[in-house]
C-alpha cells in the first residue's frame, strides 16, 4: 500500500477513535445515552463526509432534531470540519 494512502487511513481512524472515546464529552449525557457513532464515510466525489450514528429505538426524534448540534459539536471538538452530514441507524436495545 502506498505510504500516503496508509497515512491517510491511519489519520482518519485516529480521528474516528478520538470521537468515539470522547463521545459523552462531545455530545453530553442525554444524547450519548441515546446514540453512538457507528462508522465514518468520506465521499471524495461529492465532498460529503458523513457519520453514521446508531440510535436507540424511541430516541430517533431527539437525535433527528439534534443533527446540526451534533455536527457543530464534533467539528468544534476537532477544530475543523470533519463531518457535514449525519445518517441515523435505529436499533432495538436488548433486554438485560
Amino acid at each position: 500500500m502506498p505510504k500516503n494512502i496508509r497515512e491517510t487511513i491511519f489519520k482518519k481512524a485516529a480521528i474516528y477513535s478520538k470521537i468515539v472515546d470522547n463521545w459523552k464529552i462531545i455530545v453530553g449525557k442525554d444524547l450519548s445515552d441515546a446514540c453512538y457513532p457507528k462508522s465514518f464515510k468520506n465521499s471524495k466525489e461529492s465532498s460529503i463526509k458523513s457519520l453514521n450514528l446508531m440510535v436507540k429505538r424511541g430516541h430517533e426524534v431527539d437525535v433527528e432534531y439534534s443533527r446540526k448540534f451534533l455536527i457543530d459539536r464534533i467539528n468544534t471538538f476537532l477544530g475543523y470540519e470533519f463531518i457535514n452530514k449525519i445518517k441515523l441507524v435505529t436499533f432495538k436495545k436488548k433486554e438485560e
